[in-house]
């Protein structure tokens, strides 16, 4: 936000004056500068269910550590040292209440295509690539995504990506109508546990992979099939990270699955329905007060993003590693590579192995009860070979 916008929800965030820069210039789209009292560009912007505008700045950005460096006559040098870039980015004059006084963060780096941009100087991966290409790199408009889990830090790579957060090779698949600017690749299908639905089977189906989305949105017409075909019980500890479907998304080249560690969140059943009784060998035992529900959001999208698109967020992200190539237009996807620790999740997991039946179990597990799970999982264990 810019130190011109006054609303509650622009003073939340820090702001950027420009005056306070002595590199920064107020520019219009083309890159001219604006004199004092002349009219200047200026674009409203949409972010998910919000709204910007803002007017155009150009200035130097560094990335890290790096700062601009100083000559000898204590001015500022005409080009950006190693780190930092010449960039024309957007200072928003308004910024609606819904969604930005929710958000934490102060601005947004703006990762898609040419495409999306006003032109190339307002692309950050035009802008930045053009600085690692001067640098030596050999894959310049490339950047990848790492989700991290608990105990882990998450990480853009700019100008390639990193094999230790990959615990395979990455399959590619090329973008849909580059000229778009979004990172949407082609679907050749949708599986449940191998089963695989009518909604993708006219081959028009496209998944956008998006960093900017924190669950799986699917299509309102799809919703109902997947909703219920993932639903599934609770296990006797009170969590929906073990046994459950899996859905299973073909992109042909490659096939991502999400399971229920992934979609499903725990909701309370008020009052469980009856069951008959039935013979079975080996009778798993269920929690009948809870029920898994898979955390789907719905969203539609005319054409030609739409009808039939699907946003892979941060539930497919964190669990897989993800490179966007912007010179091939190409999406880069692999497994992530997380460290092996017991976490949380991990805990609850071996929770119907080492605890016993209770009828009294809580829905949210305690500290005690991690500790004393946890404890549990430390003890040798011996069977005769």
């Amino acid at each position: 936000p810019s130190a011109y916008c006054n609303s509650p929800t622009c003073k939340m965030h820090r702001r950027y004056r420009r005056s306070k820069s002595s590199t920064g210039r107020d520019v219009n789209f083309d890159g001219d500068p604006v004199e004092v009292g002349q009219r200047r560009d200026a674009m409203s912007v949409s972010y998910g269910t919000g709204n910007i505008n803002g007017v155009a700045i150009e200035d130097i950005i560094c990335l890290g550590s790096s700062t601009v460096q100083m000559n000898q006559t204590g001015n500022e040098e005409s080009h950006p040292a190693e780190g930092c870039i010449n960039m024309r980015f957007v200072a928003a004059t308004y910024l609606s209440e819904d969604p930005f006084a929710e958000f934490a963060f102060d601005g947004i780096v703006g990762l898609g295509m040419e495409g999306l941009s006003q032109n190339r100087e307002f692309n950050f991966l035009h802008v930045i690539g053009s600085h690692l290409k001067d640098l030596g790199s050999s894959n310049p408009q490339t950047f990848a995504v790492f989700l991290a889990k608990q105990g882990e830090d998450s990480e853009i790579a700019l100008g390639g990506w990193s094999s230790a957060h990959a615990a395979e090779s990455a399959s590619w698949a090329p973008v849909f109508d580059a000229e778009m600017g979004h990172w949407i690749i082609p679907m050749r299908g949708l599986r449940i546990d191998g089963k695989e639905l009518d909604f993708c089977k006219d081959g028009t189906c496209r998944a956008a992979v998006d960093t900017g989305t924190s669950l799986l949105a699917v299509p309102s017409e799809s919703f109902p099939t997947i909703f219920e075909g993932l639903r599934h019980t609770g296990s006797l500890a009170g969590h929906c990270m073990s046994h459950g479907p899996q859905l299973q998304i073909d992109l042909g080249h490659f096939t991502v699955v999400v399971g229920p560690r992934e979609y499903a969140e725990v909701v309370p059943v008020k009052k469980p329905r009856p069951k008959k009784a039935r013979l079975t060998a080996e009778p798993r035992v269920v929690r009948t007060d809870l029920r898994c529900f898979a955390a789907l959001m719905m969203m539609d999208f005319e054409a030609p993003m739409g009808p039939k698109l699907f946003l892979l967020g941060e539930p497919v992200l964190q669990k897989y590693y993800t490179v966007f190539d912007a010179e091939r237009q190409m999406v880069g996807i692999a497994r992530a590579a997380h460290r092996q620790a017991l976490d949380r999740g991990a805990l609850l997991m071996m929770v119907p192995e080492v605890g016993k039946s209770c009828s009294r179990c809580r829905a949210s597990p305690t500290m005690f009860d991690i500790f004393r799970w946890k404890v549990a999982v430390r003890r040798p264990h011996f069977s005769l070979l």
